[in-house]
């Protein structure tokens, strides 16, 4: 039996078609409320200081998706380890230009999309780069699966170095990276540089050693250049005074060819002269006396038969053409000369002439000639040469210029920076703590300038300063680099400082002491901190729960505002653990009003 296919589709057929319709829609839809979602965080930012308002995640690592509006001043992060804090500061990353990876995609998703909306300056960086400041500003960026990576600012596509220019006026992260790159020296350097005021001084040092670099490298190419085509004048030379040495006729080689066989064979030459001249002359019964007599014959029988006369008067000119030929074998035999010396000569050329030939070819001249014409056209470029030395010349003595004001920018700097992260470390338990810059004249790279920096410290009385990696321990560290980023920030634009576990090695007092100086910081910029201590926790204006939790089969990372009794056991629960006590809230609630914040 033959069945005949349905003209109606399938039960099947209709429902994954309805399914397909269903996930377009949810697709438009998701895009709208995505679009809304930050218009809404576009117009709670406007008007407001310069800070980071919205935040959108989905689909990055363990997060699903999350939206978090974030509050002037301190912003708090906490929850347990692995429920994915720093999770969100590495999206905060990707804001910033950070480099992105495919493994950072949810599993199962085919991309992951971070998304902010920020109140910044409108102006500067972004009409620079042609794009829209509008009301507020809007940062996207999206991650495939296909390894594509894709930027978007105000909605308008751009590149990640155009992010990366943007969001330095935005967002400053700092994470324990931070505590070990203070110990690396161009760090320290360039720390010295932002609070001397000095970067712009700086970047004039690195682009005129730039330049200079450009210039010995040009200068070098061009030198190696020189002497490649000095070698090639000498080969070139060379070879035109050979030839010229040699002085080589048009046809000479041919020409000294047939003298020589000429010379080499003059016994046989003369030979067959003379025997010619004899048969055809000179001899008795020779060819010219033979027609001779014939021809006296003929003119005596003519007289008979006038027929014979034209007869005659060939044999006439066959005997006058035979001697002709006679006297010319006779003259020939007679230039003949055996010349020994000749001979010689002849072979001395020719053996000269074969061996250019063999060398240059067979035209020695048409040789001469392209050699002439290839030495014409090399130029020793010596103008450019002495101009570039020139160049390089005047280029070091800015160079000196420029790095010596630098130096001196520097180290008159650097005792201000001392006496001002002095106070800052009073302010941060470590009331005998000394701060040191050293400065030696050792150049570590002429790109930073004339100078080698070192950051000591004494954290003890009586202990005399040291490197900071052979004395300061982590909690030390964080407080070195809490200090600075204090001093730094001083006179800076305002932006949004993120610190992802400041609290490194510390606890107790000093942590409190931590949290009073971030909270003293948020009076300027928005804090985001990310810590595992209430004693910091108590300090910040808004707390954010970061928890993980599992949802048919997946684990997912939620995030909850904390306020009132909720935010007391959050902070308890930090405090004590998973058993939290009465004595642990009362605690808190005296940490809570001790820091300003209860509620």
């Amino acid at each position: 039996m033959v069945y005949a296919p349905s003209p109606f589709p399938t039960v099947g057929a209709v429902h994954d078609r309805a399914i397909s319709i269903i996930e377009r829609l949810c697709a438009v839809i998701d895009r709208a409320y995505s679009w809304i979602t930050i218009a809404c965080g576009t117009v709670m930012a406007y008007n407001a200081d310069s800070m980071l308002r919205f935040l959108r995640v989905r689909h990055f690592a363990l997060i699903e998706q999350l939206e978090l509006h974030f509050h002037s001043g301190f912003n708090l992060l906490s929850g347990e380890t692995g429920a994915g804090k720093s999770i969100l500061v590495d999206a905060l990353g990707l804001l910033t230009g950070a480099k992105a990876s495919v493994e950072a995609i949810r599993s199962g998703e085919s991309r992951a999309i971070v998304e902010a909306v920020f109140e910044a300056d409108r102006g500067t960086e972004l009409e620079r780069l042609g794009l829209d400041a509008g009301d507020g500003l809007i940062i996207r960026r999206e991650i495939s699966a296909d390894g594509r990576n894709r930027v978007f600012i105000n909605n308008q596509p751009t590149t990640v170095a155009a992010l990366r220019e943007v969001a330095a006026s935005l967002l400053d992260i700092h994470g324990q990276h931070d505590q070990q790159t203070l110990l690396e020296p161009a760090s320290q350097l360039t720390l010295v540089d932002i609070f001397a005021g000095a970067t712009n001084a700086a970047e004039t040092v690195r682009d005129l050693d730039a330049e200079i670099q450009s210039v010995r490298s040009e200068l070098s190419d061009l030198l190696s250049e020189h002497a490649r085509k000095v070698e090639r004048l000498d080969l070139l030379s060379f070879q035109h005074d050979e030839i010229l040495k040699a002085n080589p006729r048009p046809g000479e080689a041919e020409e000294s060819r047939h003298k020589l066989d000429v010379l080499s064979h003059t016994g046989k030459l003369l030979d067959a002269a003379t025997h010619g001249y004899d048969v055809l002359y000179d001899s008795e019964t020779s060819v010219s006396s033979t027609l001779g007599q014939t021809e006296r014959a003929l003119r005596d029988a003519s007289q008979f038969d006038p027929r014979l006369l034209p007869i005659i008067e060939q044999a006439e000119s066959a005997r006058i053409l035979i001697q002709d030929i006679a006297c010319a074998l006779r003259d020939y035999a007679a230039r003949i000369d055996a010349d020994p010396i000749e001979l010689e000569r002849l072979q001395s050329r020719l053996s000269e002439l074969e061996r250019l030939q063999r060398k240059y070819g067979p035209d020695l001249l048409g040789h001469l000639n392209r050699v002439q014409s290839e030495m014409d056209s090399i130029g020793l470029s010596e103008s450019r040469k002495e101009a570039l030395g020139q160049k390089l010349s005047e280029l070091q003595s800015q160079y000196e210029k420029a790095a010596a004001a630098l130096s001196r920018k520097r180290r008159s700097a650097s005792r201000k920076l001392e006496e001002q992260v002095a106070l800052e470390l009073k302010s941060l338990a470590m009331p005998n703590a000394r701060f040191e810059i050293r400065w030696s004249d050792v150049t570590p790279g002429r790109a930073r300038g004339i100078d080698k920096v070192e950051f000591r410290i004494s954290a003890n009385p009586g202990e005399e300063p040291r490197p900071l990696e052979r004395i300061a321990s982590g909690g030390e560290l964080s407080r070195i680099m809490l200090a600075l980023r204090t001093v730094m920030t001083e006179n800076e634009a305002g932006k949004t400082l993120v610190f992802d576990e400041v609290d490194a090695g510390i606890g107790g007092k000093a942590a409190e002491t931590v949290g009073l100086k971030l909270q003293e910081l948020s009076h300027r910029y928005q804090v985001l901190c990310v810590t595992h201590l209430a004693q910091i926790a108590a300090f910040a204006g808004h707390q954010y729960r970061i928890e993980k939790t599992v949802s048919d089969g997946r684990t997912v990372t939620r995030v909850e505002p904390l306020t009132g009794t909720d935010r007391v056991e959050e902070l308890a629960r930090m405090m004590s653990g998973t058993r939290v006590t009465e004595a642990a809230r009362a605690h808190i609630k005296e940490l809570l009003a001790h820091s300003g914040r209860a509620k």
